[in-house]
């Protein structure tokens, strides 16, 4: 609201007083002068009327012009008298003039108005700049609630980028250790564990973007379920039980040691004395062409060249060295045949379950499941790229 509009609400809200004393206070000079020239005028026109009569009656004295020259006298004579009888009540009608004191009052009252019109106009003045400013304020605080709502915004925005990064992250990790676990450990069991793990975790994600990921998973569960399968604990526990096998094996050129009978019930005292000295002595014999072969030490080491040759084979396992696991397992059967007795059955049996071992391939050849981790990465770029180069609203400053 500007000074004009204040102003003229002003001056039809309130009308001056002033003014309003003035007209019901008219002066009557103006009146009383026209009227006075009025009559003038009407006695001016009447004795203009009565020298043309007088001047008709002497030029001509007929009797007709001397009626016709009275009915326009008396005509005007009778307008004359309305004129003077109105204007005479005109000037009954107009009220008395105003005195010097009344005017000084009417000044005063005015100057007093004025004075009130200019205070009003000050205060409208001073009101604006206040609503000026409060319109100020409202705007400064619109403008930081907007940047309250952008930052609330962003960082709700930030708290679903971390849970989405984190399930990223996850599933990640997961693909690096399935590639790791079959290309550093030979192990196919946990890889195709690590690819089932992080098939759940993108399925919960839902994300259509990671859907070529779960094909190239399955594919790769597919061909890790064709790779043979090694059971490292089970042939372990082989050679374990190989190694057991190794003091009941028999040399060339001895004897089987037969058992001795268990003692009855009912046996006498001689019986049970030659029991108890059969079980503390072992007589063994040899051929006569064996006798200078193998000493007892020999055969003591190649009991426990047996052994070692069997943990070789085992650390080779463990290792996924399969050069290494033949070799061991040649230098045994090797062994083997050269210094012991091939016919016993407790050779025939471990000859059998190397051959067993020898069948084992315990390093077949891995695929490659890397395809899946490395679409995944392309896609993780991909989506980054596209969050960062997003535009991002500018916000106007407060000034």
């Amino acid at each position: 609201m500007d000074n004009k509009d204040l102003n003229q609400e002003i001056s039809e809200s309130a009308p001056d007083p002033v003014d309003r004393l003035l007209q019901e206070n008219k002066p009557a000079s103006s009146g009383k002068a026209i009227a006075i020239l009025a009559l003038l005028i009407s006695v001016a026109a009447t004795a203009a009327t009565g020298w043309q009569w007088w001047q008709t009656y002497q030029g001509n004295p007929e009797a007709a012009k001397q009626s016709e020259s009275l009915a326009r006298l008396q005509t005007t004579q009778q307008q004359l008298g309305q004129t003077v009888a109105s204007f005479e009540a005109q000037l009954q009608s107009n009220a008395a003039p105003v005195s010097a004191a009344e005017f000084s009052e009417l000044a005063r009252r005015l100057e007093q108005s004025r004075g009130t019109l200019e205070q009003l106009q000050g205060q409208a003045g001073e009101d604006q700049a206040t609503i000026n400013a409060l319109q100020g304020s409202v705007r400064s605080l619109e403008q930081r609630l907007s940047t309250n709502e952008s930052g609330l915004l962003n960082v709700a925005a930030s708290t679903q980028n971390s849970s989405v990064e984190l399930d990223i992250a996850e599933v990640d990790y997961l693909l690096r250790v399935a590639n790791e676990r079959l290309q550093l450990f030979a192990d196919p069991v946990a890889a195709d564990l690590a690819l089932q793990a992080a098939d759940m975790q993108i399925e919960a994600m839902d994300d259509p973007m990671f859907l070529s990921v779960r094909q190239r998973i399955a594919s790769a569960r597919q061909t890790l379920a064709a790779v043979p399968r090694v059971d490292r604990v089970q042939l372990s526990a082989s050679i374990s039980d190989m190694q057991s096998q190794l003091p009941g094996l028999q040399f060339r050129g001895e004897e089987a040691v037969q058992e001795a009978p268990l003692l009855a019930d009912d046996a006498g005292w001689w019986e049970s004395f030659k029991y108890t000295l059969s079980s503390l002595v072992t007589v063994r014999r040899r051929a006569p062409e064996d006798e200078s072969m193998l000493s007892l030490d020999d055969k003591d080491y190649l009991r426990q060249g047996l052994w070692l040759q069997l943990e070789s084979a085992r650390l080779a396992l463990m290792r996924n060295d399969s050069s290494a696991y033949a070799d061991s397992l040649d230098r045994l059967r090797g062994t083997v045949e050269q210094f012991f007795h091939t016919g016993s059955a407790a050779v025939q049996t471990l000859l059998l379950e190397t051959t067993k071992l020898q069948q084992v391939d315990i390093a077949p050849a891995m695929p490659d499941i890397s395809a899946p981790w490395t679409q995944f990465r392309q896609l993780r770029d991909s989506r980054r790229l596209l969050q960062s180069t997003q535009p991002v609203a500018s916000e106007d400053t407060v000034e």
